[in-house]
């Protein structure tokens, strides 16, 4: 009897493997063979599932950003106010740190691969944060657009920071300042004008 395979779940799986082999080596350094061998899976098996490499490393990437928003959304929900989210979210990034970094790490290496031009026609890094503005805007519930792009901002910004070794910054503290400042700007902005007679 053949075996039967969830093709969905298995695509994701690969996917998930593959993110610590792009960790380990670099997006640029790893090639096709070299990955398809990582993931115990002949080159022919990873073109079925991905067309090439640029694919899956893009597929991978909006699938971590799924799984980050569901992930996060789970724990910002328990916060009341925006001040309150913003510093749940930024707890979040903290215990996740070294995910995010490698997330930003392998975008760089990818982004410095494909090249400007390309990248601009894929729209690829444009589709992520859309989906990461659309979650900020959702979850936090910032109806702003400008003012949940300096939210997604701030927190690339943010992981950069620690990126470079900066241990002066504490992600949920920078977080709980932001939301301290959108908040009073918030009420100054969106609030109704008071009429005096």
């Amino acid at each position: 009897m053949p075996k039967i395979v969830d093709v969905e779940q298995y695509r994701k799986e690969l996917l998930l493997k593959s993110a610590e082999l792009f960790a380990e080596k670099g997006y640029a350094d790893m090639t096709t063979r070299e990955l398809a061998q990582g993931l115990g899976v002949s080159t022919g098996t990873l073109y079925h599932y991905f067309p090439s490499k640029a694919a899956l490393f893009e597929q991978l990437v909006e699938e971590m950003c799924r799984q980050d928003v569901l992930l996060a959304k789970v724990e910002i929900d328990q916060g009341k106010t925006l001040t309150e989210k913003l510093k749940i979210l930024g707890q979040f990034m903290t215990n996740r740190e070294d995910s995010c970094i490698k997330q930003l790490f392998l975008s760089i290496d990818y982004s410095q691969h494909q090249g400007r031009e390309e990248l601009r026609r894929s729209h690829f890094f444009e589709r992520v944060d859309r989906r990461y503005h659309q979650a900020v805007i959702e979850i936090l519930g910032i109806s702003d657009p400008s003012v949940a792009w300096l939210v997604v901002s701030v927190i690339n910004g943010l992981i950069l920071e620690r990126l470079w070794c900066n241990e002066q910054i504490a992600i949920d503290e920078q977080m709980e300042l932001l939301g301290k400042i959108l908040t009073t700007y918030l009420q100054q902005n969106c609030s109704p004008p008071t009429i005096t007679y």
